[in-house]
């Protein structure tokens, strides 16, 4: 009994995952500027107020005032292939998703800004049938950020940019043995830095950082009078982007990400009794994301856009691999359309991301498979 407790005990990591940032899944598209790009070129993109999460020194160049308004849905599906002859699995979520974005000058100099977007969170249930029920059967999470940010115009060229995170974080949980881990929330503080500098009229560079987040929880465990207490991480996160104008109507865009997950070595949980704490070993490695995409003017109305981008694994190894965050390669296709009247501008976009196929073999725990996943993301963006 104490054994199957402590499995159970393990699957509450899965918190972790499903607000997992960037290599896992990181639901970025709601607080993406330029969805149609996969986010290529977002440190100095300045068409949307959302540019302002990535980099808030995009402000500067964002006029008197701009708004956007980022609307979308996504379906997620990730299934389990069994080795051992039990059970496969699948789990299956379509849910909405929504950003809100302003931008206001204050002075020639300075603007100020406030982003609201619901960046991480899904609700996935795989059942009680499948190998890994005793570790996971399902799971609930949210996650939102509010980000006060300003910008300084420098000079013609240059801004820099600077913000508060205010993140909130909310999940649930059951497992097998029928214990479930009941809602809990917490909040969770940092800033973010950036800067922009327009080398000429055709190219445009901008830096950004993003610090370490921390989120701990205390979840109620139902039927056993016990507490559980866990952490959820979020990595730095540095963007390198540009945009470079080919000709009059073709600008080509880039950007590259790095997010320090080296300091995930484990995952350790505990419970308010004599129990021992669990350890989850990760051993996780940084990773890079690369990102390229276009922009072009097709007429006088509307504008076509596309984008690929490429996200490294931060582990390999199928025996640190966990049911909570199966994690592999990632990589993104995207395209867009936009169009204005009067002094409104609809985005809409369309974006695969292929999560891949994780081989996780733990003997002790009796789960060895294939999880396989993907996302189709459908949006439409309004700026004004």
């Amino acid at each position: 009994m104490k054994s199957i407790f402590n499995y159970s005990l393990t699957a509450s990591a899965i918190l972790l995952s499903f607000n997992a940032f960037s290599s896992g899944l990181f639901l970025q598209e709601a607080v993406v500027a330029n969805a149609g790009t996969t986010g290529a070129g977002d440190a100095v993109y300045t068409e949307s107020a959302a540019a302002m999460w990535v980099n808030p020194a995009t402000m500067s160049y964002m006029g008197e005032n701009k708004t956007t308004i980022n609307t979308m849905a996504f379906d997620l599906e990730m299934k389990f292939n069994d080795q051992n002859g039990s059970a496969d699995g699948k789990a299956h979520s379509i849910l909405p998703s929504a950003g809100a974005f302003h931008v206001q000058q204050i002075t020639d100099k300075l603007h100020v800004g406030l982003a609201l977007g619901a960046i991480g969170g899904s609700s996935l249930d795989y059942g009680s049938e499948w190998a890994g029920s005793h570790l996971l059967e399902d799971i609930s999470l949210t996650a939102m950020q509010i980000n006060p940010t300003l910008s300084y115009k420098v000079n013609d060229q240059l801004s820099l940019g600077a913000g508060l995170q205010l993140s909130w974080a909310s999940f649930e949980q059951s497992m097998g043995g029928g214990i479930t881990a009941e809602q809990d929330s917490d909040w969770a503080y940092g800033y973010n830095l950036g800067a922009m500098y327009q080398a000429s009229e055709k190219l445009s560079v901008g830096l950004s950082y993003r610090s370490k987040l921390e989120h701990e929880f205390k979840n109620d465990l139902a039927r056993i009078d016990q507490q559980l207490s866990s952490e959820m991480i979020m990595p730095d996160i540095i963007d390198i982007s540009s945009s470079y104008a080919l000709n009059k109507d073709l600008n080509l865009l880039t950007s590259i990400q790095f997010h320090r997950w080296s300091h995930w070595d484990s995952t350790v949980l505990s419970v308010n009794s004599n129990l021992p704490s669990v350890e989850i070993q990760r051993d996780w490695d940084d990773v890079w994301k690369f990102a390229i995409g276009t922009d072009y003017r097709l007429n006088s109305d509307w504008r076509l856009k596309a984008g690929f981008s490429h996200e490294t694994s931060p582990q390999d190894d199928p025996s640190l691999q966990w049911v909570d965050l199966p994690v592999g390669e990632q990589y993104r296709y995207s395209v867009g359309a936009s169009t204005s009247w009067d002094d409104i501008t609809m985005d809409m976009f369309y974006e695969y991301a292929d999560l891949g196929s994780v081989d996780m073999n733990r003997p002790n725990v009796k789960v060895n498979g294939t999880f396989d996943g993907r996302i189709h993301f459908v949006g439409v963006n309004f700026t004004f």
